[in-house]
């Protein structure tokens, strides 16, 4: 409502001729923008409005008194009287480009699944020389929740706005309102709720939130999305298969000389390459160790907020960078082989994922014997049960991993389920990594099928 009051300002009392856009994640989203202007042309309630509405649209060829001076029409809403227009544009930079706007709003920017920071891209092209001058005038409004989507161009924006509310860089033309609440302990003292929403008790009521509050208790899944969306708290990936609690790294452990299943994510040779080092301890749990590997160049192209937690993994051991443009499968096989020596890992048997595996499975079958070797068939047919498994050793902590990435990789996973309740780990997109919970799920399975091994 307040990005439409804006847009219907400029459109309607500024006489200027003006370019206007709204944009959104999706075009239904940037229609709630403009359909509270439609309204009030239909409704045309006041003197302005009454006299901008009267005539006709069909009017082409009569006296131009007769026509209709403000209307909506397929461009988007249009002042016939001073020539503006205020349309929807699809929230993509090459959408955006080269606009010349004087106003422009932004809805939802960093809740969703944004890949672009397109309040850059308005910025240059509303800056542009306009005819007869620069557009030093212009004005971008952007409103959003907070969203559960990390490692974005939204978390490196919060960033930036951090600083400028912090006083470390100085940007006057920009103005911030953020509404969120300090801390988790805010969540349940409701006189702070205010902080997070200002229109509490007015436009929202405070048992919604109430309501909210019990749901986040009760329904793990649903979590952080509710303190993201209701109390501006940002919060680590959606929880999908594995809850923020699951996902804390245990303390430091050494597993030197100990049985385990190893599995194998080979995945695609430009890309990531995961290896899970699984260890049965006496009373149920499981040691969790990981090592993956990728190349110079996937780590070039991370963009920043990716590229700094990647960083952190290389610094704590369990990503290693190796040379070049592709993954060499024998780099890769060398390098796994010496930290198998090193770390005196008694490897039992192998669990591997078939895609892309066939030359690094031959060879270790020459060097260590064929048994023990288990091909992992990627589908529901097989990570159902494994995965059900899985997920009840890590509720009750017994998935004791020490590594920043495995945490990284379980707050990515998602798992879809099909109607008979068959759950398949979805690789779903390419920043999204999972490869190491894939990895780990590929060791299990091949611990289950060779328990005798480690009896």
């Amino acid at each position: 409502m307040y990005a439409s009051c804006i847009q219907n300002y400029f459109l309607n009392v500024d006489t200027s001729t003006t370019h206007q856009v709204t944009t959104a994640p999706t075009m239904a989203q940037a229609e709630e923008v403009m359909s509270p202007i439609r309204t009030a042309i239909t409704r045309a309630r006041g003197p302005l409005f009454q006299f901008l509405t009267e005539g006709s649209l069909q009017n082409t060829t009569g006296s131009r008194a007769n026509r209709v001076k403000l209307a909506s029409t397929k461009k988007g809403i249009q002042n016939f009287l001073t020539g503006s227009l205020l349309e929807v544009r699809p929230m993509s930079i090459d959408k955006l480009q080269g606009l010349r706007v004087k106003v422009a709003t932004v809805d939802e920017w960093l809740s969703g699944d944004i890949r672009e920071d397109v309040v850059e891209t308005l910025e240059q092209s509303a800056a542009k020389e306009q005819s007869g001058g620069k557009n030093d005038d212009y004005l971008i409004i952007a409103i959003s929740s907070e969203g559960t989507v990390r490692n974005g161009p939204g978390d490196d924006v919060k960033m930036e706005l951090m600083k400028i509310l912090k006083g470390e860089y100085n940007a006057p033309h920009t103005s911030i309102w953020w509404y969120k609440l300090d801390s988790m302990e805010e969540v349940g003292k409701p006189d702070m709720w205010i902080k997070a929403n200002p229109n509490l008790g007015k436009t929202v009521s405070y048992e919604t939130y109430q309501l909210a509050v019990e749901k986040a208790e009760n329904s793990p899944a649903a979590r952080n999305d509710i303190l993201a969306k209701r109390f501006g708290i940002p919060m680590e990936g959606y929880t999908y298969f594995f809850t923020y609690g699951e996902t804390k790294v245990h303390r430091k452990r050494e597993f030197w000389q100990m049985p385990c299943a190893l599995g194998a994510d080979l995945s695609k040779g430009d890309d990531f390459c995961s290896f899970v080092f699984l260890f049965p301890l006496s009373n149920g749990d499981f040691g969790v160790k990981t090592r993956n590997y990728i190349t110079e160049l996937t780590l070039a192209k991370l963009p920043g907020a990716l590229r700094r937690k990647y960083d952190d993994f290389i610094k704590e051991g369990s990503l290693h960078v190796m040379n070049g443009n592709i993954l060499d499968m024998t780099q890769v096989y060398d390098d796994l082989d010496n930290h198998i020596i090193e770390t005196g890992y008694d490897v039992r048997c192998f669990g591997y994922d078939p895609y892309n595996a066939r030359d690094f499975v031959e060879r270790w079958e020459r060097e260590n014997g064929p048994f023990g070797i288990e091909k992992v068939i990627q589908g529901s047919k097989t990570e159902s049960v494994p995965l059900g498994e899985l997920k009840k050793l890590s509720e009750e902590r017994m998935l004791l991993f020490d590594e920043q990435l495995m945490t990284f990789t379980m707050g990515n996973c998602i798992v879809m389920e099909d109607t008979n309740g068959n759950r398949k780990l979805l690789k779903r997109r390419h920043e999204a990594k999972i490869d190491t919970v894939a990895a780990m799920m590929d060791a299990f399975i091949a611990f289950k099928l060779n328990r005798e091994a480690f009896e």
